[in-house]
C-alpha cells in the first residue's frame, strides 16, 4: 500500500473563499492565513503594530501588502473569518516562520 504525503503550501494556495459587501467572491490565501495568525497570535490583532513589525522581516514590501489588504478587508467586512482551532494549531509555527524568514509567493504546490 502506498500513502503520499502533500505537499505543503507554499503561499499562494486558496484557504478560504468569502464574500466582500458587494457579494463578490474574495480569496483568501494561506499568505492571507499566515499574516491574520501573526497579527491574532503575535500583535494583538493590531494591523498598525503588524505592519511596522513587517518592516524588519523578509519581502517586507510584500508582506505589507498583504497586511494592507487585510487591514481594508477586515474593515470594509467589519472583521474576518475566525480562524479554526485545529487550524491555528496546525500553521502557528509555519506562519511565524513564513513571517519572520520566507517570501510572499504566489506559486502553488496544488
Amino acid at each position: 500500500m502506498s500513502s503520499k504525503t502533500l505537499a505543503g503550501p507554499l503561499g499562494g494556495e486558496t484557504y478560504q473563499e468569502i464574500e466582500d459587501t458587494d457579494g463578490n467572491v474574495v480569496i483568501l490565501t494561506y499568505n492571507d492565513l499566515w499574516m491574520m495568525l501573526v497579527c491574532q497570535t503575535t500583535l494583538d490583532g493590531d494591523w498598525v503594530r503588524t505592519r511596522q513589525a513587517a518592516m524588519m522581516v523578509a519581502d517586507a514590501a510584500r508582506k505589507r501588502m498583504v497586511i494592507d489588504r487585510l487591514w481594508q478587508l477586515e474593515q470594509v467586512k467589519g472583521g474576518l473569518p475566525p480562524i479554526p482551532a485545529e487550524i491555528r494549531t496546525m500553521h502557528l509555527e509555519r506562519a511565524h516562520h513564513w513571517f519572520k524568514k520566507r517570501p510572499v509567493l504566489s506559486d502553488k504546490n496544488w
